[in-house]
C-alpha cells in the first residue's frame, strides 16, 4: 500500500512529468499567452497536442482559460497554483547547470 507521502510525490509526477508541461508552464510564467504565443514558444509540439496539455493544466487547475470579448480572444495564464509550481524550474536549471555540465 502506498503512503501518503508516496501518493503524493505520483500525483505530482503525474502533472511535470507529462510531456510539454514544463514548456507551457515556463511559457506563462512570463505572462497570459494566446494559444498561437504558447505554440510559437513550445518547440516541437502539434496544436492538437498543446490543445490537450492545456485542458489537462486547467482540469489540475494550474492554468486557467479566460475569454476576451474586445476584442474577442482567449488567453491562459497560471494561477497561483500553477505559479507556485512553475516557480521550481528556475531551480531546476540551476541544478543541471551546477550538475551536469
Amino acid at each position: 500500500m502506498l503512503t501518503s507521502d508516496t501518493e503524493k510525490l505520483f500525483t505530482a509526477y503525474r502533472i511535470i512529468g507529462t510531456k510539454w508541461t514544463i514548456h507551457i508552464l515556463c511559457t506563462l510564467s512570463q505572462g497570459p499567452k494566446k494559444f498561437s504565443e504558447i505554440y510559437e514558444n513550445v518547440p516541437s509540439i502539434s496544436e492538437a497536442i498543446l490543445s490537450k496539455r492545456l485542458k489537462g493544466l486547467q482540469d489540475d487547475q494550474l492554468v486557467k482559460r479566460k475569454a476576451l470579448t474586445h476584442p474577442i480572444q482567449i488567453m491562459y495564464e497560471l494561477t497561483p497554483k500553477g505559479a507556485a509550481l512553475a516557480a521550481f524550474i528556475p531551480c531546476l536549471m540551476d541544478w543541471f547547470t551546477t550538475n551536469m555540465n
